[in-house]
């Protein structure tokens, strides 16, 4: 068989790439083939410890295994062994040029035996080694032991608290006020949804928001690296200190930092996101870790939550990346985790592995969660009224949705139809509607021609000049009014200068009640932005 090497390509360069995965494959076989016929055993188990066939004349000590974890699939069924970083570094693993010495795999189809004994085995001793170090610390003096690791495979509550806040994001861009923009939902929707506003809360009594804020966030980096930063919460957390407290701490966190929220940053400003909670949690990871005594899982806790906590709570990293952070939220939530851990730490006994009162911080996550459920209902009903009433529509920009409500508006109240049709061709127009002029002019077939809003209709027709409006107006309401559409009239002419002048003269004059007084107010506050 002949070999031909690519066209283009240089011969030397592939022989000697070729040569390469030749070595490295008949390396790997090699290593392979001496496990396989090697008549050592791949595993001894004593109360001292564990002998592994991949550390010929080492034993691995029950002390410096941190984590005993089962892994079973279709496809595998191994057991995880994490050990001490630090006793990692004495090991010398046998035909090993990479990979960590800090986790070991064992395979357990490669020993003889059946598995789920050899894991019932595996599990027994380590469980017997660490109550023996715990009772034995126990006696010796008051310090607590080393943190345990071990007590739960995978942080539950961290996963399950992921996919509600990805379950509710979703839910913000389904059921949104408006329509997504570039897949983030608008600032409406995040207020209707339960943002904080510090006027909705303080003023408005509308407290549930410190609770259903820090479920939904502004897009989806947001989202993003809120969940990433909860899975390292979690697994540096929850596993410790078991998912009672862990979410316990998450929840009054989450509060602190929405009342921050509310109270340090501007008015008008609508504060989203879990980032609280999970910062509370990193504080509260530092707090935890002196209960223990000095050592490298201690340390690891401390510098891995630091990693995180420092950078969230100065505003300087935000600004470099040009994001718009909540650095209040932060500091609330780290206040709160701080000051509550350091209240748990003074009622967790030294022997005990989790602290106490778990029912206690159960009963609180549940009054959490059941605020946040019994919080749908107001959010439920602002939304509909959101979404249902043409006006709210017309002044958020809505112009399609607002004209569908105006017409509606129309043939459900007859009396007040002749008004709807004019704020549904004022929709149309706002909303480029090719059908806005045609259906006025049916409109005001259909209105009484001798009172007012007539002449209005005969403005926007083309029949009146807005000098003339003024003066078909026979009292101070319709002048009011008259200033109002002549101001509308100058804004969809391309005239803003006379528009703004004209509906300044309708704030000024138009009682409060009036929707001219209300919709003057908007276009003057929206002309005031551009």
């Amino acid at each position: 068989m002949s070999f031909h090497p690519p066209v283009g390509k240089d011969p030397r360069l592939i022989l000697v790439s070729a040569l390469a995965a030749i070595l490295f494959f008949g390396y790997v076989a090699l290593n392979v083939s001496r496990k396989l016929l090697s008549k050592r055993p791949g595993m001894v188990l004593s109360t001292a410890g564990i002998r592994l066939w991949d550390f010929p004349g080492q034993m691995v000590p029950w002390s410096a295994v941190r984590s005993v974890d089962r892994i079973k699939t279709k496809r595998a069924d191994y057991i995880n062994l994490q050990l001490d970083p630090l006793f990692a570094r004495t090991l010398i693993k046998r035909g090993r040029f990479f990979g960590s010495r800090s986790k070991i795999r064992i395979v357990l189809s490669n020993l003889n035996g059946e598995p789920d004994q050899i894991s019932y085995q595996l599990w027994e001793l380590a469980s017997a080694a660490r109550e023996a170090e715990v009772q034995a610390q126990g006696e010796g003096g008051s310090k607590a032991s080393e943190p345990v690791l071990n007590r739960a495979r995978y942080p539950v509550f961290t996963y399950v608290l992921i996919a509600i806040l990805v379950a509710v994001y979703a839910c913000e861009l389904a059921f949104g006020v408006d329509a997504p923009k570039d897949g983030a939902p608008s600032i409406r929707t995040l207020f209707v949804l339960g943002g904080t506003l510090s006027q909705s809360v303080i003023a408005d009594g509308q407290w549930w928001r410190l609770f259903t804020a820090p479920f939904l966030h502004g897009n989806i980096l947001h989202l993003f690296f809120n969940c990433v930063a909860l899975w390292f919460a979690g697994m540096l957390f929850e596993r410790l200190i078991g998912w009672r407290w862990f979410a316990a701490i998450f929840c009054a966190s989450a509060i602190g930092g929405s009342v921050a929220s509310i109270l340090i940053n501007p008015p008008g400003i609508v504060g989203v996101g879990a980032s609280g909670g999970i910062i509370g949690l990193f504080a509260a990871v530092i707090v935890g870790s002196f209960r223990f005594r000095s050592g490298q899982i201690a340390y690891a806790l401390q510098t891995g939550a630091i990693r995180i906590l420092i950078p969230s709570l100065l505003p300087l990293f935000g600004a470099a990346t040009g994001d718009n952070v909540d650095y209040a939220a932060h500091l609330g939530g780290a206040v709160t985790g701080t000051v509550l851990t350091s209240l748990l730490l003074l009622l967790w006994p030294v022997q005990r592995p989790t602290p106490r009162f778990g029912l206690a911080a159960i009963g609180f996550s549940a009054v959490f969660v059941l605020v946040s459920l019994v919080s749908l209902l107001p959010i439920l009903e602002m939304r509909q009224f959101m979404v249902g009433d043409p006006m709210v529509n017309y002044f958020a920009g809505n112009y399609r949705q607002a004209a569908t409500g105006f017409a509606s508006r129309a043939a459900d109240n007859p009396a007040m139809a002749p008004y709807s049709n004019l704020w549904r061709f004022l929709a149309q127009k706002r909303g480029h509607d090719a059908k806005a002029d045609d259906d006025l002019a049916v409109a005001a077939r259909h209105t009484d021609q001798g009172i007012w809003p007539y002449p209005v209709y005969r403005l926007y027709l083309g029949e009146l000049k807005p000098d003339e409006l003024a003066a078909a107006a026979a009292d101070d309401n319709q002048r009011c009014e008259a200033a109002f559409y002549n101001g509308e009239w100058y804004l969809l002419d391309g005239d803003a200068t006379e528009g703004r002048q004209l509906l300044q003269t309708a704030l000024s004059s138009c009682p409060t009640t009036f929707v001219e007084y209300i919709g003057a107010k908007s276009e003057l506050d929206r002309l005031a932005v551009h």
